[in-house]
């Protein structure tokens, strides 16, 4: 989703990336911040003090985010759920996780946190701007700090999915009509909505809002335009984000009380663990891009490509089992919605199934996508 990313520290084993367009983030709230810095008697005659403020102010915010989503992460791997990582870019910050919870009350806590996060530090820089010395700059930026906090918190409960808002409203659906997927769909129907509401109100920020009646939806325009072309953006994203849900949701009642047995195709013969890289390729040739299962017992797959990590010189003297895949396989009574996010964190995605410790399938992304179709 987000193309190119730096991974700058880890916490409790989960990254942190940094996406390019975070670079582009912290540049306008700099401005934005600066440009409201500089008309202020107290930096009156030091424009640069004015715009070191802003900076400050602005890395702390990202530190802020960055709280919020690590509240997400934490909660999630407290919870069962594997989460893969989180990123900073343009529009904020978003933990990715691997598969979903289990109960919509483990759903309630992990999306709470991050708001509860963001109203905390709200509290305690409005604290802050209380106790430090009146129209002084860190009295300014903990001033500031409060309120973007306060708004963060704010916004993040908006019931457009997958904010924070849109999330919470999935977990009370999925607790009145005990359904996931369901309420998965009806969520993201509602985050669609208000991502088109973002993008009608980026439109009339250029074109302006014409007077109509009733009142009430006028001033809602003013409103949604107010937010420009910054909402513009953050539109597309809900947008993009709450449709691929809504796609999602949709495959997966599709794939309804489904097992693997019931989609896997064929798989290959099993290759012996000791056999020698030189003497296997030729067989792993007859089907280049599909996983091949790997000793008696069960060792793991091999790919033609994981060939490629080893010196051709070496081949004669490394055997199979030195470079073979170890997390591949899956029981073929799994039920599809939970092979679905195995499959998703296999490393080819592809899985091999197993009955009684000896495979009997194949799992891959399109047999699935052939059922969902």
């Amino acid at each position: 989703m987000f193309g190119s990313t730096w991974t700058v520290a880890r916490v409790r084993g989960v990254p942190l990336f940094i996406g390019p367009s975070l670079l582009l983030l912290v540049g306008l709230f700099t401005f934005w911040l600066g440009r409201a810095f500089i008309g202020r008697p107290l930096f009156a005659g030091a424009p640069l003090a004015a715009w070191l403020a802003a900076a400050v102010a602005t890395l702390l915010f990202v530190a802020c985010i960055f709280a919020h989503e690590v509240g997400h992460a934490v909660t999630s791997l407290d919870r069962g759920v594997e989460v893969r990582g989180i990123t900073l870019f343009l529009l904020g910050g978003v933990t990715e996780s691997y598969g979903e919870p289990k109960r919509a009350s483990d759903e309630v806590v992990i999306v709470g946190i991050g708001p509860l996060i963001s109203l905390v530090l709200a509290a305690v820089f409005g604290l802050l701007a209380r106790v430090l010395p009146d129209f002084s700059a860190p009295e300014l930026v903990a001033g500031y700090l409060g309120w973007l906090n306060a708004a963060m918190a704010i916004f993040n409960l908006v019931p457009g999915y997958p904010l924070d808002g849109g999330r919470l409203l999935r977990a009370v659906l999925w607790m009145v009509t005990g359904s996931r997927h369901r309420a998965t769909r009806l969520a993201a129907r509602v985050g669609q909505g208000f991502a088109s509401l973002l993008l009608i109100g980026a439109l009339l920020s250029v074109t302006g809002v014409p007077v109509f009646e009733p009142r009430l939806l006028w001033i809602a325009a003013q409103v949604f335009a107010s937010l420009g072309l910054w909402g513009g953006l953050i539109g597309f994203f809900l947008l993009r984000s709450s449709s691929d849900a809504h796609r999602s949701a949709r495959m997966r009642e599709q794939l309804g009380r489904a097992r693997v047995r019931d989609l896997m195709g064929t798989v290959p013969p099993t290759v012996p663990a000791g056999l020698q890289l030189s003497d296997v390729v030729a067989r792993l040739q007859t089907r280049p891009s599909v996983l091949w299962p790997v000793g008696r017992p069960l060792v793991g797959g091999i790919k033609l490509d994981d060939l490629n990590g080893v010196p051709r010189e070496q081949w004669p003297r490394t055997t199979v089992d030195a470079i073979v895949e170890p997390d591949v396989f899956v029981a073929d009574d799994t039920p599809m919605d939970e092979a679905v996010d195995l499959l998703v964190r296999a490393r080819d995605r592809m899985l091999i199934a197993v009955r009684d410790g000896e495979p009997v399938g194949l799992l891959t992304p399109s047999l699935v996508a052939d059922v969902s179709t």
